[in-house]
């Protein structure tokens, strides 16, 4: 069976693991376009170079003599030399472009099954970005029928490839991807791109991509079409790429061209050997540019697939160590049209963030203007506003150094007066200084003018929701900070900054009493009528949920908030402390974030365990495989009858 695991993700962009028949691939993946006819490189060595799959053309293999015979009689791993998995595409785009490729769709799909191909694409109906709206809705009805009767040919150990068109018209290609969703499982190419992509145009690209993963169910392969150019990859895996084919790798090596992570640049431009593969371990450039062409071309093809292979295991190291955004606003510096199509990605939040994470491990850093337009920034500025007006005064202090506590004074009447630090994130109370990011992020000093600009914004709204009894100042007159007090007031700001007024009022209603480390004085622990209820992480500043505060959150909400239900075979092991696996939720809140706390309750609202999300809402009703939530305290099986 062909399913996506999510192992580690950022926003859309996702690390994990393709279960195919034929093994795991790990994504975002790079498939290396192999054309027999031409074998620059030769599959054992695109395996060596990390290569998981490949992609073939099954239209250039049925029709060259010789070679679909031995397709049919030996099968096409065989044929290729690659025992990973194969997808091959089906002319339709050269059929579109050169006019030499005439098949039909059941023609070429079943001539594809008969050779072994893992994943059978369908000969669609290409779209141009410029087709008119009614040329478009035509070309999307056909493929749709196209597919239908595909499906009926391919095995089961297979799966088909459907490609989601729609031009520029973005809300036809959501409505594809919708319609073909519906069909069944299948894998989605975003098609119609290459034109786009030879024009620059990735901010087209960009929204192309979005707006099929808006109407995909988020369990579903995303495959980028003939985007295989190095500097694009980040870029596309932030808006949900899990899949790329590249023939650039040949192309760029036969135009004396060599693929680098930020562009491409003659060989001859060259000034020494460059650093990003070992081709120039074992040649000298002068060496390379010597050779007979036929040679210099294959030297060249080698480094130019080993850079993109490498720029893919290092798009997955950033995913796995949350640094991913950091590394795409680094990489869209490279050139215009990249900042352009970033841009674009900033410019549609509604896509974006349902999938962004509650909190990361690293530090935010500001690497530019729009950095302060990131999902994190947002929901930041969103959690903000939960905690309203603070006491009767605030003063301000503009650029303030944070955590704010460690540097300046408590004021006199703390917590009526309550300090804020204005930031570019915004005006940030000393209560939730820990709370990511607002002590995990880095500006730059002086600031620039938009970070300068936040800042006096910031103040505005602080003045406006304190009226006449917000002061600005740099520093401010105070003593020593009363260490019980500000960790309790910490306590109740925080609960309303994660979970919300109502919610955090049922999990703090008591007896409060707060743990604090008396080296560093931050909070710890928080216990209410002598139950522990949270438990603050370190590196986010957020709240665990221990067992007896995940009962006062269930009882004082309704499904389904907070909560994440599983089915009957489930609800017995996730209540002795088991992980909740995505295959056995039956229903989630939708507010679900990644990093969220978690209520799991059984199907008739029993609470079995607590737990932090590793999905979203969304994602744990269509994943059929991985983790949903890392339980971290559960109640006993006898206790999970009775009802609420």
């Amino acid at each position: 069976m062909f399913e996506i695991e999510v192992r580690a993700r950022d926003s859309l962009a996702r690390q994990g693991v393709f279960h195919t028949p034929r093994g795991t691939v790990e994504t975002p993946a790079l498939m290396p376009v192999y054309n027999p006819n031409i074998p620059l490189i030769e599959p054992g060595e695109m395996r060596r170079l990390g290569a998981q799959m490949l992609i073939t053309n099954a239209y250039i293999i049925s029709r060259t003599p010789g070679l679909r015979e031995r397709a049919l009689r030996e099968g096409l791993h065989a044929l290729l030399g690659f025992e990973g998995p194969i997808m091959t595409d089906s002319g339709a785009f050269q059929s579109h472009v050169y006019g030499d490729a005439r098949a039909e769709n059941l023609e070429i799909v079943d001539f594809q099954v008969a050779v072994g191909s893992d994943i059978v694409t369908i000969f669609d109906v290409f779209v141009e970005p410029d087709f008119p709206r009614e040329e478009v809705e035509r070309a999307i009805s056909e493929n749709r029928r196209r597919v239908r009767e595909a499906m009926e040919r391919v095995p089961e150990d297979r799966i088909l490839a459907a490609p989601v068109h729609g031009g520029l018209h973005h809300d036809l290609r959501e409505e594809c991807a919708r319609s073909l969703a519906e069909l069944g499982y299948l894998y989605h190419p975003v098609g119609g791109v290459v034109p786009l992509m030879e024009q620059y145009r990735f901010d087209q690209v960009i929204k192309a991509l979005l707006a099929t993963k808006r109407g995909l169910p988020p369990d579903r392969p995303v495959h980028l079409f003939g985007a295989g150019h190095p500097m694009f990859f980040p870029l596309a895996v932030l808006a949900g790429a899990d899949f790329f084919d590249s023939a650039s790798y040949a192309k760029f090596a036969k135009q004396g061209r060599i693929l680098t992570p930020w562009g491409s640049q003659h060989i001859n431009e060259l000034k020494g050997e460059p650093p990003w593969s070992s081709v120039w371990d074992r040649y000298t450039l002068r060496e390379v540019r010597e050779m007979p062409e036929g040679e210099r071309t294959r030297i060249l093809a080698l480094h130019n697939l080993e850079v993109s292979l490498r720029e893919m295991r290092e798009i997955r190291r950033a995913i796995r160590e949350e640094s991913i955004w950091e590394y795409v606003e680094m990489k869209v510096r490279a050139h215009p049209a990249l900042l352009s199509a970033y841009r674009a990605l900033l410019g549609e939040p509604e896509t974006l963030m349902p999938y962004e994470n509650s909190s990361r491990r690293r530090a935010l850093f500001y690497t530019g203007p729009e950095t302060l337009r990131r999902p994190s920034v947002r929901l930041f500025r969103e959690r903000l506003r939960r905690l309203g007006r603070l006491g009767r005064g605030a003063i301000a202090v503009p650029h303030g150094p944070m955590p704010l506590s460690k540097f300046l004074p408590m004021p006199e009447g703390f917590p009526e007066v309550m300090p804020y630090s204005v930031t570019p994130l915004g005006p940030i109370p000393v209560v939730v200084e820990d709370c990511y990011p607002a002590s995990q992020s880095l500006f730059p000093w002086p600031p620039d003018r938009t970070s300068a600009r936040e800042v006096e914004e910031g103040i505005k709204a602080l003045v406006e929701l304190y009226g006449g009894n917000a002061e600005i100042a740099d520093e401010y007159e105070g003593g020593e900070w009363d260490l019980d007090r500000l960790n309790e007031e910490k306590a109740r700001a925080i609960a309303v900054f994660q979970f919300g007024k109502g919610a955090a009022e049922a999990l703090l209603d008591g007896d409060l009493r707060v743990v604090y480390s008396r080296s560093t004085g931050k909070l710890r622990n928080v216990y209410v009528d002598g139950e522990h209820v949270l438990s603050l992480r370190a590196a986010d500043g957020l709240y665990t949920l221990k067992l007896a505060g995940g009962r006062r959150l269930h009882r004082a909400t309704d499904p389904p908030r907070f909560r994440v239900i599983v089915n009957e075979e489930s609800a017995p092991f996730n209540a002795e402390g088991r992980n909740v696996f995505a295959p056995f939720v039956v229903d989630a809140d939708p507010g679900i974030r990644p990093g969220d706390e978690v209520l799991v309750v059984d199907e008739v609202d029993n609470l079995l365990a607590v737990g932090r999300a590793l999905l979203s809402g969304r994602e744990m009703l269509h994943f059929r495989r991985g983790m949903a939530v890392n339980v971290k305290d559960h109640v006993s099986p006898r206790t999970t009858k009775g009802g609420r």
